[in-house]
């Protein structure tokens, strides 16, 4: 008996040798496919291209979509609701909450006490979510209206450029000297300028119809165009940073998640401390106690020392989420104001344009001001005006910038988080973020 089982251990490694390995691929590591470096070597002597003859202007060019007769109304309070309400990455974080609801009925002391934190954090996140959804709408929406604003300036420019080509042309054929500084080339090319501007625009409806259909959860469709309905009077009410400040602070997702599981941190949610931490970098909870009866027993007290560690860590990380959030808030306070001034200085400059304007038409006999001095003044006044709508919609979206920074665009909507736990303050580092959580209380997780 000894003897074949030392024949089976002498043999069976010669046969392994000999036959070599028994995987499929011969244990060997594939080969990635590689191309040479080949290029030919040669002299170029090339003049420009003459791609004005290329270009074949009898070929029949596809028109972008363009809006019909009538367009879908829609107004700020629509746009940003709705996005909120069908914001598709929030539902489906409130099906999550709803399993982790099914969970907290039915297992264990310990399992509940994670699990209803984790169910506030979902609802937390899934406002959150509706908050940056309702943002994007508002900012594609007012992107939109002021894009539709500024084409009647623009459709004016084209045509003043138009008639102003047509005089030069006529002018040249009649043999007429032109007036100093003006000829042919420049009108055309603004001309050019001006229609190639009008093809972005038209690019630029399409897409942002598209992007509010989708945020608004309408069916994509790039015929059908919508059209804002905007209160053009700007609202130049100055703000207070710290007042914005103090109620962006208390409305914050991120900061109340933060403070959430602070105050009810302790030994049992330490899986949720580790989650939370792992959210700000990746390397943050990942060492935990190795399970097992030997790994409890020698690490017992090691082991108790992880919960100040975490509620250390949770508390610089609240701190600095605060100050990333107090200077995010205040720049969009400032950032308001900041507008409010450049509306002001747009404005006075379409004034001035106007008044200017006024003052050449009246004075075209008398000091025999030329039709091409007009046509130029009155297409700077289109210039003005349009600029000044463009900083009417810089202010809308400064707006919005900060009411999406203080996390209210969704609790403007009626979506506040259910929240069970916030408050509760049964953990052990409650101190860590001042009197964020300053009352002791075990009735928690009720709802």
């Amino acid at each position: 008996m000894l003897i074949r089982l030392f024949a089976f251990f002498l043999i069976t490694p010669l046969i392994a040798a000999v036959t070599g390995c028994a995987c499929p691929s011969g244990c060997r590591v594939s080969g990635t496919p590689s191309a040479p470096c080949l290029s030919e070597t040669v002299e170029v002597e090339q003049d420009a291209q003459n791609l004005a003859e290329l270009v074949c202007l009898e070929s029949e060019l596809t028109p972008l979509p363009s809006p019909e007769e009538t367009f879908q109304l829609l107004d700020p309070s629509t746009c940003q609701c709705n996005a909120a309400t069908n914001a598709n990455l929030a539902n489906l974080v409130e099906l999550e909450r709803h399993w982790a609801k099914v969970i907290i009925e039915c297992d264990t002391k310990n399992v509940r006490k994670n699990f209803c934190i984790d169910r506030d954090l979902l609802s937390l996140h899934a406002c959150s979510l509706r908050n940056t959804s309702a943002a994007a709408a508002l900012e594609a929406f007012y992107q939109l209206a002021g894009l539709e604003a500024q084409e009647s300036y623009l459709l004016k420019g084209i045509d003043e450029a138009e008639q102003t080509l047509e005089r030069v042309i006529k002018l040249r054929a009649q043999g007429i000297a032109l007036p100093e500084a003006i000829d042919r080339g420049s009108v055309a090319s603004k001309l050019s300028e001006l229609r190639d501007q009008k093809l972005q625009l038209d690019f630029m409806r399409v897409q942002l119809n598209g992007q509010l259909q989708k945020l608004v959860g309408c069916p994509l469709n790039e015929h059908s165009f919508y059209w804002p309905e905007v209160s053009w009077e700007p609202d130049l009410t100055p703000l207070d940073a710290e007042l914005e400040l103090a109620e962006g602070l208390a409305t914050r997702s991120d900061l109340r998640g933060l403070a959430l599981v602070i105050c009810n941190l302790e030994k049992s949610t330490l899986p949720v401390a580790r989650g939370v931490l792992k959210f700000a970098d990746s390397t943050l909870g990942s060492v935990e106690p190795i399970d097992g009866l030997v790994h409890a027993m020698r690490c017992f007290r090691c082991n108790e020392h992880e919960v100040p560690v975490r509620c250390r860590q949770l508390s610089m990380f609240y701190a600095d989420t605060e100050k990333l959030a107090t200077a995010e808030i205040k720049s969009a306070v400032y950032k308001v104001n900041l507008q409010h001034q450049r509306v002001v200085v747009a404005q006075q400059n379409v004034q001035d344009h106007r008044e200017g304007l006024y003052e050449l038409e009246k004075m075209r006999d008398v000091e025999d001001v030329t039709v091409f001095e007009i046509s130029n003044y009155r297409a700077q006044l289109y210039q003005a005006e349009s600029r000044l709508v463009r900083q009417f919609v810089a202010l809308k979206l400064a707006d919005v910038s900060l009411r999406k920074a203080q996390g209210v665009l969704a609790l403007e909507c009626g979506f506040a988080p259910q929240l069970c736990t916030e408050g509760c303050n049964t953990g052990v580092c409650c101190e860590c973020v001042g009197e964020t959580c300053h009352k002791k209380s075990s009735v928690c997780c009720s709802k």
